[in-house]
This record gives C-alpha cells, sequence and structure tokens, in this order.
C-alpha cells in the first residue's frame, strides 16, 4: 500500500491515500508536536484538510495528542478507533490500572538513566512528552467506534484492508492490515532500543502474553511488511524469530 510518513519527535504517523485527493492519518503524535506536525504535513504537499479520517491504534499519548487540534480544523474528519478506547480517551492520560510493565531490566535503567541525565546533568525538568497525559478526547457523532474487527469497506474507507484487535500493548490497540500484506500496527511490534533487547517489542507492555498472541495473529493473516509506530519498517519475519523470546519473569512490573 502506497503511503507517506509523518516523522515526529519519536512517533511515526503514516498517511494512506484514499481516493482522489483524501487520506487516512494513523496516529497524531504528542500535544505539543503541532507544529512539527504540520511542517511535516507540509512537506508532503498536504494540510489537514486533505485528511478523511484518523485511525487511532490505541489512546497513548504519543499516539492521541493532536486529535482535538485536527478535528477542530477538520470536522468532516472521522477518527476510527476501538470501542475500547473511548472511555479511555476522556481519562487524559495513559491507563495504568491493568497492570503491566517495562519489557526487560535494561529498558528500565536506560529511562532511568535519560530522566538522571535531563534532571541533573541538563538541570532541567523531565520532558513533559514523559508525564503520560495528553488532552481529552471526547468522541463525536460523526466518528466511528469499532466492536470487533471489520474490513475497511464496511466503515466508508474504500482501500483494500482490515482492522485487527491486537491488545497486549494496551486493550484498545488496533493495527490496520491491508491486502497487500503491509501493516500498520502502532505500538503492536516495535523496532525500537534493540540493544536492549527489546527484541521487536515495544518497551512497555499490559499483557506479555496476548501482546505476542496479537503478533501470531499478524502472522496468520499473511502480513508482509511492519510498519511500527517507533522504528524502522520490517519484515514480519521477525516477528516469527523473536515470539516469545521475552519473558514475563524478566519485565520491571509497575505495582
Amino acid at each position: 500500500m502506497k503511503n507517506k510518513i509523518i516523522k515526529l519527535s519519536v512517533t511515526n504517523c503514516y498517511l494512506i491515500k484514499n481516493g482522489a485527493d483524501k487520506y487516512i492519518l494513523i496516529d497524531t503524535g504528542y500535544a505539543d508536536e503541532w507544529e512539527l506536525f504540520n511542517e511535516r504535513l507540509n512537506e508532503q504537499g498536504l494540510k489537514p484538510a486533505d485528511i478523511s479520517h484518523i485511525i487511532l491504534t490505541h489512546h497513548h499519548d504519543d499516539h492521541c495528542g493532536l486529535l482535538n487540534r485536527l478535528t477542530a480544523l477538520n470536522p468532516a474528519m472521522r477518527v476510527v478507533m476501538s470501542a475500547k478506547a473511548r472511555e479511555l480517551l476522556l481519562l487524559g492520560k495513559n491507563d495504568r490500572s491493568q497492570g503491566g510493565g517495562l519489557i526487560n531490566r535494561r529498558v528500565s535503567l536506560v529511562l532511568n538513566l535519560k530522566q538522571f541525565y535531563i534532571s541533573w546533568v541538563l538541570k532541567k525538568k523531565i520532558d513533559k512528552k514523559d508525564n503520560l497525559t495528553f488532552p481529552l478526547y471526547h468522541v463525536r457523532p460523526n466518528d466511528i467506534v469499532l466492536e470487533g474487527e471489520t474490513r475497511l469497506e464496511n466503515i466508508g474507507i474504500d482501500l483494500p484492508g482490515e482492522i485487527i484487535e491486537t491488545p497486549g500493548h494496551c486493550a484498545d490497540s488496533i493495527s490496520i492490515l491491508f491486502d497487500d500484506g503491509d501493516c500498520f500496527v502502532g505500538d503492536a511490534a516495535a523496532n525500537f532500543l534493540q540493544f536492549t533487547g527489546t527484541k521487536y517489542c515495544v518497551i512497555f507492555v499490559t499483557d506479555l502474553d496476548s501482546y505476542y498472541r496479537s503478533w501470531q495473529k499478524i502472522i496468520s493473516k499473511q502480513s508482509r511488511l511492519i510498519y511500527p509506530a517507533h522504528g524502522k519498517v520490517f519484515p514480519v519475519g521477525r516477528l516469527q524469530e523473536n515470539l516469545f523470546k521475552n519473558k514475563t519473569e524478566n519485565m520491571v512490573l509497575f505495582s
């Protein structure tokens, strides 16, 4: 599937052509990245009015932060999300009620060192990107709230593909799998901080067993290329090779 990338500070958002002159946007980045988002959009020769739908892979701050800004500029834009995201978007912060934690101790060490460097060496407050908050988003009547999985054609998007449920990172995680095998997974997989032994997992996981079941679903549906929100595109074979490599007992769980 032909796509354009909107590369923000740590999040990859993707634009997929939808008809003659409209695009689907997958995720939006942090709330404080409005200027950067528009700069990247302008580089593609596009503006918010060119976006017909936003597909939100999940409710976290680095994915939903610009929903209000974009829908205010273009009220006709429709936000597509899991039904599980509706209430989570009203929290204004990443949901931690389901437990989970960091994928391993090396990731925890790297994040702790980052916070030490920022707060002590640079004498700055911890970056607001680390506080896991976002502007509350109220679902509008023209948004599309999904109960389960569906073909894109069934929700008015004339593209050959489907939305599948891929929980594990969080309960409302969904992925977009096109018939050509391109799979846009949000945080259902990642190619980020590999030197810490993430093994294509995102750094935070709520339920590792569910996470790997989502990988199995992605693999079984004949995915070809994985487009993560964090890191470079990679072949689906990397998921097969690393399936079950990380263990729950090695995670740093939140209390």
